[in-house]
């Protein structure tokens, strides 16, 4: 099927109609930028060549955008034929004839592509790896190469760079107006990546990180190469990519073709599309080919909504076949009872009754079972369905056998979910989907012999009875069970041995001052920002001072008293009035009195913060120019200004908030916990762990949430460690998803990542998860891919 074909050029169009905008956006930014650097620009020669490459800039922006346009054009449409395509010559093909030295611009040219390259890199490594992974994905290849996204930071640094190299002769100004164009490209180009992205997000393509293969059994790498290939894809890929095979029919569960079967022909197609005889057999072809992409696209309609970005064709089969067929209309009463019958037989039984009798999938005989009359065939498609994707989830050997039986007496609760609420299939965070998916990554990699596996299989053996005794038709009960698994999950983890209590606590401790330093700077900047003092002042009160007033407001917390936090609170008003301009010899003596005491407090508060001795002393010396300026001031002979006095400053001050509830805080960009206050915060708890902190890029936007999404507390990971991969498992996220701990199955020390260092990990595959989707999302793949192996089954079988 031409589906993701017609995905990817939606996205061509997008990303080359955006690079329309960003071009001209770079040209304007820049220009804005050299009017602004002339303006605060004291240097003449300086000051002449920006005024000079300002000229050029604006007599040559017009070509220039298109030029850049035009070549950014070019290279999208080769580097959407060679994608994934290795048309490099080997070695062994080469012969000297072929070879020629390289000249001197020529390395120039890519020493400075390349540094502007990794710029833009940097400066949108979130959504730029969204949509490697995902390019990856459409072509089934495991492994992720940059080299391969046709939209790669590489064809705009080199479109900029010739462009430029073509209309400005001077090198210099050349190199001028490069870097100032570069720097607009960097403040823009996570957005314009973003917009890619929502194309295939909209379409029902993300980005997932993929698990490791080589820890995989060898048909269990056969199994995810295959969905590899149809990952995210009606069309399994088979048919669009040369790289991507399609799975023989035969290796299918045959329990999953049969019902496959009976759902192509509810559409009316299986008797023209399937039992054609030989006569006509191109026409005959073509016509299966044709209803077998119907079918496919139908199926993936069910499980993904219409948006506004979809391709046009697809989001009129969504919408279509979604709301236009019964597969919505209300539940019969008969089929209702029929799957309450059922629920109460489940909720009788004891686990294993219905293995022994060879009915691990209830689903299949419970349609069988079934007769419904015509205007009720879309219950009978939601039935075939889920039956489907339960053998799929039952046959999926990354879950534990005692936790399939366990999620085996799910599927028929879960069916009348599905009958009660049918948008379930197409919600991700339905709690019936999670419930599932939870029940299925919290058992992953777990020994079922140890302590950890023994006490999950019992709280899940209690979800799941009480769903089968008390499921009527309120789907809430999903929601608490889930939540108490979470909780369950989530206590069990975090206190399975003692270090893993102290550095939760430790982290807990460093994000809460975190929080509260960030948000306490920022009230200090409001109170600060329109007073008329130093700039060298105001950072050190923003910078330092804030993190004194956390440290005091802390132990007052844990003494029960407020004396230190309001000792250390009553240095500010003193601090900028001290800065200012004194204009009575009143106020020169009180100054002098003042500064001893004020200079010893302000030391004994950044000790206090364990500031090293010599940062101390260093900021302090910033501060002696402020008042050695204030000191020589001579006094106003006419009428003085009217400053602030003490008394106003106090009043001013006690605007500021530092309270240390976090919960009234509402945090608007992702918190950065600092190395040091985590060590510190490690020390003072007595436990040792290995930390990778990270900072995000400047230009970068918020940590991809879905790619960290994917992690959530139980689920199971492995860690590089030189050639061999650690198992680990996620054993807690903080409040505000700043920092993650993990713990080793063979290590007692945490490993603790901030969320810029452990998206870098994820991205780089020094971790990996060990699913690469959730359970239901990896029966659904392998449901597209049933939905395709029916067009390459034989006419009649």
């Amino acid at each position: 099927m031409q589906l993701i074909k017609r995905v990817i050029q939606l996205a061509k169009d997008r990303a080359l109609i955006k690079f329309s905008a960003l071009a001209s956006t770079m040209v304007v930014d820049a220009e804005a930028a050299m009017l602004e650097e002339m303006s605060n620009v004291s240097a003449g020669g300086d000051q002449r060549g920006v005024r000079a490459a300002l000229q050029i800039l604006r007599l040559e922006q017009t070509g220039l955008v298109a030029s850049t346009d035009a070549r950014f054009r070019e290279s999208v449409e080769r580097g959407m034929r060679t994608m994934y395509t290795d048309l490099r010559q080997g070695l062994g093909q080469l012969s000297a004839n072929a070879l020629s030295l390289i000249d001197d611009e020529t390395v120039n040219r890519q020493l400075e592509v390349g540094h502007l390259v990794q710029r833009l890199r940097d400066a949108c490594d979130e959504n730029l790896g969204r949509l490697n992974i995902m390019i990856a994905q459409l072509h089934g290849d495991a492994d992720v190469h940059e080299r391969e996204n046709p939209f790669r930071p590489y064809l705009i640094a080199r479109a900029l760079y010739e462009s430029l190299k073509e209309r400005v002769q001077d090198e210099e100004i050349c190199k001028l107006l490069f870097a100032r164009l570069s720097d607009s490209l960097a403040a823009h180009l996570s957005d314009y990546y973003a917009a890619i992205c929502a194309v295939f997000d909209a379409n029902g393509i993300q980005a997932r990180l993929l698990a490791r293969p080589t820890k995989l059994k060898r048909h269990q790498r056969d199994q995810l190469a295959q969905q590899l290939a149809a990952m995210n894809s009606p069309s399994g890929m088979g048919n669009t990519f040369a790289g991507a095979a399609t799975l023989p029919v035969a290796d299918f569960n045959p329990r999953v073709l049969p019902a496959l079967q009976r759902m192509f022909e509810s559409m009316g197609g299986g008797e023209r599309g399937i039992n054609q005889t030989d006569a006509g057999a191109m026409t005959s072809q073509q016509a299966q080919l044709a209803q077998s992409e119907e079918f496919q696209k139908f199926v993936w309609g069910l499980f993904n909504q219409a948006s506004a970005e979809m391709a046009p064709d697809v989001a009129a089969d969504v919408t279509g076949h979604a709301a236009g067929q019964p597969w919505r209309a209300p539940v019969s009463t008969e089929v209702l009872e029929t799957i309450e019958r059922y629920q109460r037989q489940a909720a009788d039984a004891e686990i294993g009754t219905e293995s022994a009798a060879g009915e691990r999938n209830q689903l299949f005989s419970l349609g069988e079972k079934l007769t419904l009359p015509q205007q009720a065939q879309g219950q009978q498609m939601a039935i075939n369905v889920v039956a489907v994707l339960f053998e799929f989830i039952l046959d999926d050997e990354q879950i534990p056998a005692v936790v399939r039986a366990r999620i085996a007496r799910l599927q028929i609760p879960f069916l009348k979910a599905a009958m009660l609420e049918p948008q379930l299939l197409q919600q991700a965070d339905h709690p019936a989907r999670q419930l599932l998916n939870r029940i299925a990554s919290a058992a992953v990699g777990l020994a079922p012999e140890s302590a950890m596996a023994q006490r999950l299989d019992s709280k899940i053996a209690h979800l799941v009875k009480r769903i089968l005794q008390d499921f009527a038709d309120n789907t809430a009960i999903f929601s608490e069970c889930l939540e108490e698994l979470e909780q369950f999950l989530a206590d069990q983890l975090a206190n399975a041995d003692a270090d893993s209590v102290r550095s939760i606590q430790a982290a807990e401790d460093a994000e809460k001052f975190s929080a509260v330093l960030r948000n306490t700077a920022a009230s200090l900047r409001d109170i600060v920002a329109p007073m008329e003092v130093d700039q060298r002042l105001k950072d050190f009160i923003e910078q330092i001072w804030a993190r004194v007033l956390v440290r005091a407001a802390a132990q007052d917390a844990g003494g029960g008293s407020a004396a230190i936090g309001q000792q250390y609170r009553e240095v500010l008003p003193e601090l900028v009035w001290s800065a200012q301009e004194k204009t009575t010899p009143e106020d020169r003596n009180a100054l002098m009195r003042l500064l001893p005491g004020l200079v010893k407090r302000l030391r004994i508060g950044m000790l206090m913060v364990h500031m090293p001795e010599a940062e101390c002393n260093a900021a302090l010396d910033r501060l002696v120019p402020v008042h050695t300026q204030v000191l020589r001031q001579g006094l106003a002979d006419d009428s003085p200004r009217k400053w602030p006095s003490l008394d106003d400053l106090r009043k001013e001050f006690t605007r500021l908030v530092t309270s240390d509830d976090s919960a009234t805080w509402i945090l608007t960009e992702p918190l950065q916990v600092e190395q040091d206050v985590l060590e510190s915060a490690l020390a003072d708890r007595g436990v040792a762990a290995d930390v990778e902190l990270s900072r995000p890029s400047i230009y970068a936007a918020k940590p991809s949430a879905e790619l960290l999404s994917q992690l959530r507390v139980g689920c199971c990971v492995e860690c590089q460690a030189g050639d061999t991969s650690v198992p680990a498992r996620l054993i807690w996220v903080s409040r505000h998803h700043a920092l993650f701990i993990f713990k080793l199955e063979q290590q007692s020390k945490p490993l603790v990542y901030s969320a810029a260092s452990l998206l870098q990990a994820l991205q780089s595959g020094r971790i990996g998860l060990v699913e690469y989707a959730p359970a239901f999302d990896r029966a659904v793949d392998a449901l597209m891919q049933g939905a395709e192996a029916l067009q390459a089954r034989p006419a009649g079988g």
